[in-house]
């Protein structure tokens, strides 16, 4: 199981792409390893289709666990709700994207969680925000 919180580099920034395309692989590694399981055997083809069913869901929330943490997504109102019916909001992701989500917002959240790793940045950007403010209040 790929932990998605080892998947950010030095300076704390989450690579998105790799924790997908490794996550991505993975499914697929597994399922070539349990497609052994497949015959004429009722029983194995079910055990098959349960178990690849499973691996992909758990993979899904792996994934929906990382962005939810970057709060790009958030849960949906059926996410605590029995799992066998179809929400109409998410489309049975049982996630959805965060209301107030814009490109450039998506930006500041990678700015702000590099600035909490960097004290650097971090003093930078306090700095810069109270220069906005005296600028504002002289206004």
């Amino acid at each position: 199981m790929n932990d998605w919180k080892k998947f950010t580099d030095v300076n704390g920034d989450f690579q998105l792409a790799n924790f997908l395309y490794k996550t991505i692989n993975d499914l697929m590694k597994q399922s070539l390893d349990m497609g052994t399981l497949l015959s004429n055997d009722p029983q194995k083809l079910r055990a098959f289709k349960e178990q690849t069913k499973k691996l992909f869901k758990s993979k899904w929330f792996e994934i929906a666990d990382s962005l939810e943490f970057f709060d790009l997504i958030e849960k949906c109102t059926c996410f605590n709700e029995e799992k066998d019916f179809y929400c109409e909001i998410c489309k049975g992701s049982r996630y959805r994207i965060s209301p107030y989500l814009t490109s450039d917002e998506i930006r500041e959240v990678g700015i702000f969680y590099n600035a909490i790793q960097n004290a650097e940045v971090a003093s930078k950007l306090q700095k810069g925000l109270m220069k906005a403010l005296d600028e504002l209040s002289q206004m």
